[in-house]
């Protein structure tokens, strides 16, 4: 009867079999609210890898071909110091934690971009995962399921981890240090002490190998967030986190916690933004270029004194570079020096958050399209900072996403040159994004359930997270 009623398109039946649907995939989002995110992910940026490879000849990105070019090379073993003036050993250690494990692949299963792409895009599926965990921890199960699925099917996240590029692992790192500091925050045991160290440990190393000014920020913040709230065992996780900070970079040959890097780098800001400038279409960076007085092949910055225009009462310090992808018979004027530095951050902030504008368009598709994700970006801002303001007492749970997301903006708004690195860059802190709205989400959510005539506190801190901080310290 029941295959009767199906077979002549009984409408119950239709609605009944709809129903089974339905609750079937709410008790998996309920029971797997890591695994789901993550199983979504992964075959996401599989089938977009394949279909990348397969209707597109060539790279859609340039930098894709540095990557798989020297992987390919250290595959056969003919990576030298010399390989591309030198660059390309620079780049394979300074992105190792990408650059070892691509080159042991394509060792195993050959050459191939796809395999590359397939390891990025297994980072990606991470990211959701531990996004998923930060806010199962939190609000339980079903808002992780939101909130892993939203990441897993983000479009720019699944570009971004569907071709051969590092910012997906960059992603997991910070996501993962995340973890491990919440883990120290109810952590009484030398297990779950053991565990927050080995994760924060192995996300800061690797993140020290695939983006320093990603990875600093990181290592400072994950010392300073422990201040910022009081953990199980406070004396203990500061200890081990102030170590981490101070240590990891060291070892990493930054100097102790940076210092070497930040007094290297710190000086060259302005050469930064317009190395990163030139020969793209989307610059907001636009650096003054002179005749070179000789050839010269430096990449670091040589100080010349350039005479004042006659216009000029108190010229800004300037500095002539040539700068590595410049003409060879053209220098960069660059302006250099605090103010100048200061001058460049509302730009570069603008740039780094904001832009491209929904209303304005660029020379191809990807710049239009990107403009048309900021308008799922700009709701997530909102959502995030009312997420940050409701759960301002919880420090436990903000302290680490905002502050390294402070840092990292401040770097990218002193340091980006084109809206594409820009645009590329912002989505290291996505997932934090994406954490924050979901706690405003969910702050709105209980408000708007709440009884008009009810004198219940307003905010659900306490209530959300009140039998997870319990269940936690048993």
């Amino acid at each position: 009867m029941n295959d009767l009623g199906a077979a002549v398109g009984d409408p119950a039946h239709a609605m009944n079999s709809a129903a089974k649907r339905v609750g079937w995939a709410r008790s998996a989002a309920e029971s797997h609210p890591v695994a789901l995110p993550f199983a979504v992910a992964l075959v996401v940026r599989v089938v977009a890898a394949m279909g990348i490879t397969a209707l597109h000849h060539g790279y859609l990105f340039p930098d894709e071909t540095d990557y798989v070019d020297f992987g390919r090379l250290a595959a056969s073993g003919h990576l030298t110091p010399t390989t591309a003036g030198g660059y390309g050993e620079v780049l394979f250690h300074q992105a190792a934690s990408f650059m070892w494990p691509v080159t042991v692949l394509f060792k195993v299963f050959g050459p191939h971009a796809i395999v590359a792409a397939l390891w990025a895009g297994l980072f990606g599926a991470v990211t959701a995962a531990l996004v998923a965990v930060l806010v199962c921890r939190v609000l339980g199960h079903r808002w992780a399921t939101v909130t892993g699925l939203a990441v897993a099917v983000f479009p720019s996240q699944v570009l971004w981890s569907s071709v051969v590029l590092r910012e997906s692992m960059v992603w997991a790192g910070l996501a993962g240090t995340a973890v491990g500091i919440l883990i120290f925050s109810w952590a009484k045991h030398w297990r779950s002490l053991a565990g927050a160290t080995l994760m924060v440990g192995v996300s800061l190393l690797s993140l020290a190998f695939l983006r320093t000014w990603a990875f600093l920020p990181a290592a400072w913040a994950a010392a300073l967030a422990v201040w910022l709230f009081r953990p199980a065992r406070p004396a203990l996780t500061r200890t081990l986190c102030a170590l981490l900070c101070l240590l990891v970079p060291l070892a990493s040959g930054v100097g102790l916690a940076g210092n070497s890097y930040v007094r290297d780098h710190g000086q060259q800001l302005g050469y930064e933004r317009s190395v990163l400038s030139e020969g793209a279409k989307s610059a907001f960076v636009h650096p003054k270029l002179v005749a070179a007085k000789g050839r010269s092949t430096k990449v670091k910055p040589t100080p010349t004194t350039i005479a004042p225009t006659p216009t000029t009462i108190a010229p800004a310090p300037t500095t002539v570079v040539t700068a590595p992808s410049a003409v060879a018979d053209e220098e960069i004027v660059v302006p250099s020096g605090f103010s100048n530095d200061l001058k460049a951050l509302p730009t570069g902030f603008v740039a780094f958050a904001l832009r491209p504008f929904p209303w304005q368009h660029g020379d191809g598709l990807s710049y239009d399209l990107a403009a048309v994700e900021e308008l799922l970006y700009y709701p997530l801002y909102l959502l995030a900072l009312v997420g940050v303001v409701a759960y301002r007492r919880r420090r436990d749970l903000i302290a680490f996403p905002l502050v390294v997301a402070v840092f990292i903006t401040g770097i990218a708004s002193e340091t980006e040159g084109n809206l594409g690195s820009a645009f590329r860059h912002r989505d290291q802190l996505f997932w934090a994004v994406a954490f924050f709205a979901t706690l405003g989400a969910n702050h709105l959510w209980a408000l708007w359930r709440r009884p008009r005539n009810s004198d219940e506190e307003l905010s659900p801190i306490l209530v959300e997270a009140q039998p997870l901080t319990v269940q936690a310290s048993r």
